[in-house]
């Protein structure tokens, strides 16, 4: 088993303390009269507690997202929100085609068979249904792009981070 060098510690632990002693003692000498002589400059408390103007502080993070990612969520927002409006456009231009081509009535003889134009419904009921899914669609990505701004609001994202 080790046994420690207690006349070594002792001498490492006496040099430590006479070291500190002679460094508290220089530190404690007279300083040079040139720099006793000036006093230090007079600083205002509210000059002290603002950052100087030259200076720009930048979070890189704000409500748990980084810069890329705000811009990242809200370019896709906006893409969905676009995709809607050009669903729906395209859907109801379809319908109108559609409406424009086909007879609005079509009539037969009670007992006769069908027509050649009753195949076709005056408004086709799949296109009807299509626009109803746009609209939905229009809405809910408008209602997200709206919670989205929101969220952005109140975490005090600046706007060009929402670009």
């Amino acid at each position: 088993m080790l046994q420690p060098d207690w006349k070594r510690f002792g001498a490492w632990l006496f040099g430590g303390f006479a070291a500190l002693a002679l460094g508290a003692g220089a530190a404690a000498a007279e300083p040079e009269p040139e720099a006793k002589a000036q006093p230090p400059p007079a600083v205002e408390l509210d000059r002290l507690l603002k950052l100087p103007p030259t200076v720009e502080v930048q979070r890189e993070q704000i409500g748990s997202a980084t810069k890329s990612q705000w811009r990242a969520r809200f370019a896709s927002a906006r893409a969905e929100h676009d995709a809607a409006v050009a669903g729906l456009e395209a859907a109801q231009k379809k319908l109108g085609t559609v409406a424009e081509t086909s007879e609005a009535w079509t009539m037969a003889p009670p007992g006769a068979g069908a027509t050649a134009g009753a195949n076709e419904a005056p408004v086709d009921y799949q296109l009807r249904q299509e626009v109803r899914r746009g609209r939905e669609d229009l809405i809910r990505s408008e209602q997200n792009l709206r919670e989205l701004t929101i969220e952005a609001d109140l975490a005090g994202v600046p706007a060009d981070w929402r670009e």
